[in-house]
């Protein structure tokens, strides 16, 4: 079972570890494009024509040992992520030191903390499905709403249009999986261990292509015996392996109408397991690698480039609070492959975490079984909609609206199939809300394949179905902004807090299935005040009988008092607009095809203060409140008791 950690709960778990290990220092370094340390023979270039086969740690520009020498720092170079991105590693200082001194440089466009992320936990004649949906054993959240279980996504429904397709996989980036589960016959494609700490991925060789989950605990020893592979301020004892990877792929994509275990979303679709977390969670480095190799990006000393994306879909039930910092770049690039990204909003009760605050992103939160805001889940304006996470519904001794899933009954090593090992467990958490879209979207690329990833985003939050405003206990009040610094419990989300609405899986695959979407891109994806944007609809697609777009119009919804007009022909493909200081305003397009069939989207645009000129990019934020996501029934059941008297609402 996956154990929920934040900050509180840290607090409480700690325990003695060498006072005097010494940092290492791990941040991410993008160079701007003018950079004079881009000047090297050991290139980006040539170490990818090594191929796949050379060690990833053997590439050495020798650029980040430069750049600190610059500052009379021992700087050492890390592994290459980019044509002008690389791991930069020191001793004796701290991440956030580090970032912040690099970030002054002007060679340097961004410098980001390497951060650690974490796990966040039609008739068919699978048993588990068929339980009663109000027992712990049932899979309620597959079935239609009802005035009992309003937040169901109704998968059901969606079964009568389409099982999904093996041709479409969505890439399942955790803890694993294990090949040999009775509930997985044939769904698993070849996959990569992209955990390059081979004490973390609990092997002697790092990097492998076995996304074999061999187990995630960590023991108090490992933690004193290795402090540079278990920071002491992060890591834990954690005597139990969480199995994480296995849960969310079950929901994606476990075998359907088997006569075995439990149905999934996805049913037919294909699960490509890409292992990031293992023993203290991951490192951003090799997550971002795993998001690159999934979409057929080169990943230096992994793989070359691919024809096609091994996924279309990447499922992200992983994070900690901070700031997107360096995943930008590289969800920029997997989202023009076509690939969408999907990640859990978080476990914190606060902000959304990273990556799922990223532009681009579809981030989802958490619900409880009446569609009401899970204690536990994070909310903001980030957040594209929502789908059940589980919830607790008495004194904490039993849950029984969770999120049932495959598993792995060892408790510290995998235990295999032939021993009993393929079982099923129910928790909580964002986690498993993220998996639920990412096997939506799947149905939908099935039935429709040339939906880019806006289209795919666009139909999920328009398709959504409306929050519920009243209906559960009277002290509940509307979710509001999150503050950084206090809980925000079970509330009424509204479409600023928890997205467009409730995940609503058979109307998201209609509207893919026929419906033609009206998409508007911003350029540049961070507009600054002062600074000409354009917006373009050219990616809008039409309705699925017809061929081509016919007309646009666009329309000025709300300036926000920074725009006083959009700029252009109102009927091209594009317009453009100024901003003149930062804040957010309104834009609506809409799109009609050769068949008369229009669509329609409004889009808020921030508009963010423009940088002062000169200096060098962003430093490091501090990784506080780290979020161990989804966590066990147990302790979330306990993190419950401070919500309201006698109701448990996580």
């Amino acid at each position: 079972m996956s154990v929920f950690r934040s900050a509180w709960w840290v607090a409480l778990s700690l325990v003695p570890v060498l006072a005097c290990a010494t940092p290492q220092a791990r941040v991410i370094v993008k160079l701007k494009a003018d950079s004079t340390l881009l000047a090297t023979s050991d290139s980006l270039a040539h170490a990818q024509s090594l191929g796949a086969g050379a060690s990833s740690m053997s590439f050495k520009s020798g650029r980040m040992q430069r750049l600190g020498g610059r500052m009379g720092l021992s700087v050492q170079d890390g592994r290459l992520l980019g044509a002008r991105t690389q791991l930069a590693t020191a001793s004796g200082m701290t991440s956030e030191a580090l970032a912040a001194r690099l970030a002054k440089q002007p060679d340097v466009e961004y410098a980001v903390v390497d951060h650690l992320r974490f796990r966040e936990s039609v008739p068919t004649n699978d048993p588990l499905f068929g339980a009663s949906p109000s027992l712990a054993a049932g899979q309620w959240y597959l079935y239609a709403p009802d005035a009992t279980l309003p937040a169901a996504i109704n998968a059901v429904g969606a079964w009568g249009l389409t099982t999904g397709s093996s041709r479409v996989a969505v890439a399942v980036l955790d803890t694993g999986i294990r090949s040999d589960h009775e509930d997985f016959s044939g769904k698993f494609l070849p996959g990569y261990n992209m955990i390059s700490d081979p004490l973390r991925a609990g092997n002697t060789v790092g990097r492998t292509p076995d996304a074999s989950d061999n187990g995630d605990y960590l023991t108090q020893a490992e933690i004193t015996a290795n402090p540079i592979s278990y920071p002491a301020n992060t890591c834990t004892q954690d005597l139990t392996s969480s199995w994480h990877g296995m849960e969310v792929a079950g929901i994606v994509g476990a075998a359907t109408n088997n006569g075995i275990g439990m149905a999934s979303v996805g049913r037919d679709t294909s699960i490509l397991p890409v292992r990031v977390l293992g023993k203290c969670g991951g490192y951003d480095t090799d997550i971002m690698d795993a998001m690159k190799w999934a979409a057929g990006l080169a990943v230096t000393g992994v793989s070359g480039e691919v024809p096609q994306p091994r996924a279309r879909v990447i499922n992200l039930s992983l994070g900690s609070s901070g700031a997107c910092g360096a995943y930008q770049d590289v969800i920029n690039a997997v989202l023009a492959r076509g690939v969408v990204v999907v990640a859990s909003a978080g476990n914190t009760s606060r902000e959304v975490d990273a990556p799922a605050n990223c532009s681009g992103v579809i981030a989802v939160g958490a619900l409880r079984q009446e569609g009401t805001k899970a204690g536990y889940s994070a909310a903001g304006p980030e957040i594209s909609i929502s789908a059940p996470g589980g919830n607790c519904v008495d004194s904490g001794t039993n849950c029984l609206y969770p999120i049932l899933s495959a598993s792995n009954s060892g408790p510290q090593n995998p235990v295999s199939n032939a021993d009993g090992g393929s079982t099923y467990s129910s928790g909580l958490g964002t986690s498993f809300s993220a998996p639920m879209v990412s096997g939506t979207v799947a149905l939908m690329l099935a039935i429709r394949p040339n939906l880019t990833p806006d289209a795919v985003k666009r139909i999920l939050m328009r398709s959504a179905r409306a929050f519920p405003t009243s209906g559960v206990v009277s002290a509940t009040s509307t979710c509001h902004a999150p503050d950084p610094n206090v809980d925000q419990l079970e509330c009424y989300c509204t479409t600023t807090t928890c997205g467009a609405g409730m995940l609503d899986t058979a109307e998201a695959v209609r509207q893919a299935a026929s419906d033609g979407v009206a998409s508007i891109s911003v350029s540049p994806s961070q507009p600054v005040a002062g600074a000409t944007l354009v917006l373009s609809g050219a990616s809008s697609i039409p309705s699925a009988l017809a061929d081509h777009i016919v007309s646009y119009q666009w329309a000025l919804v709300d300036g926000g008092g920074i725009v006083s007009a959009l700029q252009g022909d109102l009927s091209s493909a594009s317009v453009s607009a100024t901003p003149q200081a930062a804040g957010q305003f309104q834009v609506r397009l809409t799109v009609t095809d050769n068949l008369n069939v229009s669509a329609t989207s409004t889009q808020t645009i921030t508009v963010q203060v423009a940088p002062p000129s000169g200096g060098g990019g962003g430093g490091g934020g501090a990784l506080d409140d780290l979020t161990l996501w989804l966590g066990g029934a147990w302790v979330l059941c306990l993190m419950s008791l401070r919500q309201n008297k006698g109701r448990v609402s996580v």
